[in-house]
């Protein structure tokens, strides 16, 4: 590891939490933001339909979710960048960069994305099937046709913002000042974890109770695993992020072929 503590480490925090500099409500709301902004701009699209005579706003509004995801991504990187600078860290404290430790960052990467691989997909498949009866159904749910021009912008702009604001604001910002102030390591991973999972519920809600079960709970096991592995290994975080980028990537790419006419299987 580094020689030099990185400021963004919970016992760097203290003191400045002691001094006031990281009011609590700034750390709650940071860890709240993500699912109000996701449902907030999902209910005004639907409000929006509604108005237009559709009669499923919420459903079509739902289809717009990358969109929801870019604009609060955007959202939470200026916010990082300005509450670091209040509390006097740079954007590359908190995102952990730490060129000195590439060795074994890269071997805890190579561990966690072993682990992330079967974390990520099992669950998923399996709740579905649990759920319908056929691992399909939530995604074509989930996928749905978009105007082919709107998605554009979404090749770049999603899995880039994704990168830099997912992960970062809950495991680079909210994660070290919940623990500052003196919540429990695992306790913290617990809280951070679940809302990380739970924020997809509100990212893509539709009026179906087993729909917004799996959205709420798919990712939990992966969530929980990040926070793991960024509480031992801080400075894995931006391999992470990079990990990120590369899955979400193909999120424009699946939602353009349905929007051409593809069938999800």
């Amino acid at each position: 590891m580094s020689h030099h503590p990185s400021p963004n480490m919970p016992e760097s925090l203290a003191e400045r939490a002691a001094e006031g500099r990281i009011p609590a409500r700034r750390v709650w709301g940071m860890l709240g933001l993500r699912s109000l902004l996701f449902f907030s701009l999902l209910l005004l699209s639907a409000l929006a339909y509604r108005l237009a005579g559709d009669e499923s706003p919420v459903r079509s509004a739902s289809a717009w979710w990358l969109w929801y995801l870019t604009i609060a991504n955007i959202a939470c990187i200026v916010l990082l960048v300005r509450y670091g600078r209040r509390e006097g860290i740079r954007l590359r404290d908190l995102y952990f960069f730490d060129p000195s430790t590439w060795k074994g960052d890269v071997l805890w990467f190579l561990l966690a994305t072993a682990v992330s691989a079967a974390l990520v997909q099992a669950p998923v498949t399996l709740l579905a099937k649990a759920l319908w009866g056929d691992a399909g159904t939530p995604n074509r749910m989930l996928l749905q046709p978009l105007p082919v021009p709107a998605i554009y912008p979404l090749f770049l702009l999603l899995p880039v913002t994704q990168a830099l604001a997912e992960l970062p604001t809950y495991w680079g910002y909210v994660a070290p000042r919940l623990r500052a102030a003196g919540m429990n390591r695992w306790v913290t991973i617990g809280v951070v974890g679940s809302v990380l999972s739970l924020q997809h519920m509100f990212l893509s809600f539709q009026p179906d109770g087993r729909y917004a079960l799996w959205l709420a709970v798919k990712f939990l096991p992966f969530a929980l695993w990040t926070g793991v592995v960024v509480d031992r290994r801080p400075s894995i975080l931006p391999y992470l992020m990079v990990l990120h980028l590369l899955l979400d990537a193909s999120l424009p790419v699946l939602t353009l072929l349905v929007s051409r006419g593809m069938i999800l299987p």
